[in-house]
């Protein structure tokens, strides 16, 4: 009997501590889920996705639209641009030359066509003359104060007066056309050089320069990487089973992937009307191949932003 009983008080010593600290422990996991419950929202009440931060029409590459050798780039990394303003500046000696032979030549021409108009002008005035002697000579001849010879003769020089006019008329004419011709040339050979030009054709900021004095570009190569001037965007890609629950105007938070902290804030200005194949993100080893998903971007608020071109959170509040 007094084993049996030593046996059971030592049973109870050792009982003991292990309810007092299973006890505790059941505290500590009911305080820890009552501060969870409050930190963490449900997930009725907001859907939480990944995003990229870019203006409303996404980055853009700017082309040199000409082709030639790089004599000077006008442009560096964090640059902003504004609509018009030069970005590159292009060999154009070839063009210069075509323009300034196309000048000499209308000048050429100006002064044949004037040339060709004082020969005409003479020429009537010789024709008036002749034609004035010719009709005299006539009546003279009528009169018999006149020979033959003279009427004949003073017919013939109005007749070769007229033919010289004829061909004096029609110089001018072909003078005038050539001219007309030459200025179209010189209007080519304008837009050509014109063409030349590298122009900013819209306002914004250049984030990467791709091209470098000496090289040679054509229309197609493209020397900077550029953002559009205006407010940015948070753009996600919802999946389609909660693609229903996003409306424009609904309140988001955008927030850093590494730390956790908010970036900025804003609204859903845009949801599509339709799903489509996931695009976002592509590279993820989990993604599914069939998923749908529903284009969002959320309107960044005015203040401190992230960087373009920033992977970050976004959270959607479905309130």
């Amino acid at each position: 009997m007094e084993i049996k009983k030593v046996k059971k008080e030592w049973l109870l010593l050792f009982c003991l501590p292990l309810w007092w600290g299973c006890g505790k422990k059941s505290d500590s996991e009911e305080k820890v889920a009552k501060v969870d419950s409050v930190a963490l929202p449900s997930t009725k009440d907001q859907i939480l996705g990944v995003a990229r931060i870019e203006p409303e029409d996404g980055l853009m590459s700017l082309t040199a639209g000409t082709t030639g050798r790089v004599l000077e780039v006008l442009i560096d990394e964090n640059d902003s641009v504004t609509k018009g303003q030069p970005l590159l500046r292009v060999e154009v000696a070839v063009e210069n030359a075509q323009l300034r032979q196309s000048q000499s030549k209308i000048a050429t021409l100006q002064a044949t066509l004037a040339a060709n108009q004082a020969t005409l002008e003479g020429l009537r005035v010789s024709l008036a003359n002749a034609q004035e002697n010719y009709t005299r000579n006539v009546d003279l001849f009528k009169g018999n104060a006149q020979t033959k010879q003279a009427v004949d003769d003073s017919k013939a020089t109005v007749d070769k007066l007229l033919k010289d006019s004829e061909t004096a008329e029609a110089n001018v004419r072909q003078a005038q056309s050539r001219i007309g011709e030459s200025k179209a040339d010189l209007n080519y050979y304008q837009t050509v050089l014109e063409k030349k030009k590298v122009l900013a054709l819209l306002s914004g900021k250049i984030l990467k320069v791709l091209v470098k004095v000496g090289e040679y570009v054509n229309n197609d190569s493209q020397i900077a990487d550029f953002a559009p001037s205006g407010p940015l965007y948070a753009k996600t890609e919802v999946d389609e089973l909660y693609a229903e629950r996003v409306q424009v105007g609904q309140k988001a938070y955008i927030l850093s992937q590494t730390t956790g902290d908010t970036l900025a804030q804003g609204k859903v200005s845009y949801a599509a009307a339709y799903l489509k194949q996931k695009s976002l993100f592509k590279d993820q080893a989990t993604e599914q191949e069939d998923r749908r998903v529903r284009d969002v971007s959320i309107r960044l608020e005015a203040g401190k932003m992230p960087l373009i071109g920033s992977r970050v959170d976004c959270l959607i509040l479905l309130q």
